[in-house]
């Protein structure tokens, strides 16, 4: 039995990547292989069998030069072997033990720098390639592997007349089963992981050992999980980021999901909260798949900027209500730009709505009167207080110069200017961005602060 991947239709969400990341073995095109010695005896006389692995490929083929993925050649007593041939295509075949042989050709089907499924299966009468859980070719087949003396190899095979089938590449969990997997055992491989259980199951290499690119010299064969034969390492240095193992392929699959903050994910009527869940699902034949969700929290910026004439939202590309804090956070009125000018003292706070989602920001304390009382005051008035290009100031006792400096919603100075004081002065404001703004007088020892919108 394997391990499917569930239905998924119900998510609103997109699969991304696999959710268990394990070890694979790495391959350097040179010199690399592993060997399994005698390991037909364990599929001889059956009359149905099946392989199957991840691969990761790197590199186009080109004969004579050929990339081995896995399987048993010995090209007279029985051959069961996926290869890479020309460019990105996959080679099938099963040889009997008559030499009657029998071959699938997918080409252009392998993709290069992925990690994929491939599968080749026999069950008596036709021999099966997969790709993924895609059927990709077919051919009528039969015959038996007598032979109990067959080499598996994984990384390299004996091809007469090609001078280089070393892989380069990975691969991870290369498994042998004594029987044809069914087309919906192959889904279950695709996304899911091997059920070690299987009575059928006469090989298998997680790959999962040693530390992914470390030093793992001391480890001196591929485990079988099945306990039945090691492989022998020929070629692999083991140690280094390649030529030994490395990250792998991993089962299952991953979900993302995005909520607004203090927001919950609805899964299968169970809410989800920010961070990672895993569920493990089985199906009515038995088979376990894995989902790994993660839910994430959408960006919301709630910050405020406090100056001595406003409160400005930190957040430019949302919509903003300011509430009052001591009033049970109640909606001010009309308050629904970026910044805030309080006529009273108080703690206020802003509601950002932003990317879908409704956020408040702490409540922070004002008090305009105050800032004005440690004023020594200007006598200035500012017409209009909503423009589109020009503000009139007019000063009642004009003295010195006159300093004005124009702040925007953020706190930044946007404009400045000097000029002799008289009792009318004329600002062109049309350059400014539309938006609330404060204009700071000074004049004299003397300052005032007045407020405009520029629309």
């Amino acid at each position: 039995m394997l391990r499917p991947l569930p239905c998924l239709a119900l998510l609103a969400c997109t699969l991304t990547t696999t959710a268990q990341t394990q070890n694979a073995l790495d391959f350097d095109g040179v010199d690399d292989e592993v060997t399994v010695a005698n390991a037909s005896a364990l599929i001889a006389d059956q009359t149905s069998f099946s392989m199957a692995c991840r691969v990761f490929p790197t590199q186009s083929a080109n004969w004579p030069n050929m990339e081995a993925i896995a399987g048993f050649r010995d090209n007279a007593l029985g051959d069961f072997y996926l290869l890479q041939t020309y460019g990105t295509t996959m080679e099938g075949r099963f040889r009997n033990s008559v030499n009657s042989i029998f071959t699938i050709d997918s080409v252009g089907l392998l993709q290069l720098n992925t990690w994929q499924l491939v599968a080749l299966t026999y069950d008596g009468s036709t021999l099966k390639m997969y790709h993924n859980d895609v059927l990709v070719g077919s051919e009528p087949a039969n015959g038996t592997i007598t032979t109990t003396t067959g080499m598996f190899h994984i990384g390299n095979m004996s091809i007469p007349g090609s001078s280089q089938i070393f892989l380069d590449g990975r691969v991870d969990e290369i498994g042998l089963w004594k029987r044809a997997l069914l087309p919906e055992e192959i889904q279950c491989l695709v996304g899911g992981s091997t059920d070690l259980t299987d009575p059928d199951l006469v090989l298998y290499y997680g790959c999962d050992q040693g530390t992914p690119g470390g030093n793992n010299t001391t480890i001196t064969s591929l485990t079988d999980a099945m306990g039945n034969i090691n492989g022998a390492f020929l070629g692999l240095a083991l140690n280094g980021a390649g030529s030994n193992f490395v990250d792998g392929a991993g089962t299952g699959f991953s979900v993302g999901a995005n909520v607004c903050p203090g927001a919950t994910f609805l899964y299968n009527d169970t809410a989800l909260a920010v961070g990672s869940h895993n569920f493990i699902y089985t199906s009515s034949s038995g088979c376990d798949s894995i989902v790994n969700i993660t839910v994430n929290a959408l960006p919301v910026n709630i910050n405020v900027n406090v100056s001595a004439v406003q409160l400005a939202s930190l957040n430019g590309s949302a919509s903003w209500q300011w509430l009052d804090c001591g009033n049970g956070f109640t909606e001010i009125p009309g308050a629904t730009f970026q910044a805030y000018m309080p006529t009273t003292s108080g703690t206020f706070a802003v509601e950002v709505m932003d990317n879908g989602c409704v956020d408040t920001s702490a409540c922070y304390f004002f008090s305009p009167i105050g800032i004005e009382e440690r004023m020594a005051q200007l006598s200035a008035q500012l017409f209009p207080t909503v423009t589109t290009g020009m503000l009139r100031l007019l000063l009642e006792a004009p003295q010195g110069t006159l300093t004005v400096a124009i702040s925007d919603a953020l706190g930044r100075v946007v404009q400045r200017s000097q000029a002799p004081t008289k009792v009318e002065q004329w600002l062109d404001v049309a350059d400014l961005n539309p938006g609330s703004y404060t204009l700071l007088a000074s004049a004299n020892g003397q300052s005032r602060v007045l407020r405009f919108v520029k629309e």
